[in-house]
């Protein structure tokens, strides 16, 4: 259809607020009346918020190793914002625990679950494990455990072995 045909078959009445949709008629329907709904007011959306907040908690009530990364990184924020309650952190000491366990985050420190101390029920962190705290100082130190060197044998062939038996 042209929009010259809609403009024809669409008229509006004046005198109401009605609006008439006259268009032909096709086997066994009728010219449509269609009246403007009275506007309502939006439904309040307070009722989905719970629902929304159900969710946030469901999807941090998994053991630590199954959570993303940045649910991880969230997490983490929370614990650095209890520990500056707890130890009455500066904002350059709450900085700088950030930064030491995002980098331990990134490098791959916190992947397993005996490396974090993570309560599921509540989907908060209680401790690190190589994390410590000097209480005097009041600074944070990631222990790390040396890289583990493991000696390899390289495999010798026949000719080698039998020229150091001689």
């Amino acid at each position: 259809m042209d929009l010259k045909d809609l403009l024809q078959q669409t008229t509006i009445n004046q005198n109401s607020n009605n609006f008439t949709n006259i268009e032909p008629e096709i086997e066994g329907e009728s010219k449509l009346e269609c009246e403007p709904e009275p506007e309502s007011e939006p439904e309040s959306e307070p009722e989905s918020e719970p629902e929304l907040e159900k969710t946030d908690d469901d999807r941090f009530k998994l053991p630590w190793n199954k959570l993303e990364k940045g649910m991880k990184m969230n997490r983490i924020l929370l614990y650095v914002d209890s520990q500056k309650k707890e130890y009455s952190l500066s904002d350059n000491q709450t900085k700088d625990l950030k930064n030491i366990l995002f980098r331990g985050c990134e490098n791959g420190l916190f992947n397993k679950i005996n490396d974090v101390k993570y309560n599921e029920e509540k989907g908060l962190i209680e401790s690190f494990k190589q994390l410590e705290f000097n209480e005097s100082s009041k600074k944070y130190k990631l222990k790390t455990n040396g890289t583990k060197n493991r000696s390899v044998s390289k495999s010798r062939s026949n000719i080698d072995r039998l020229m150091k038996k001689r």
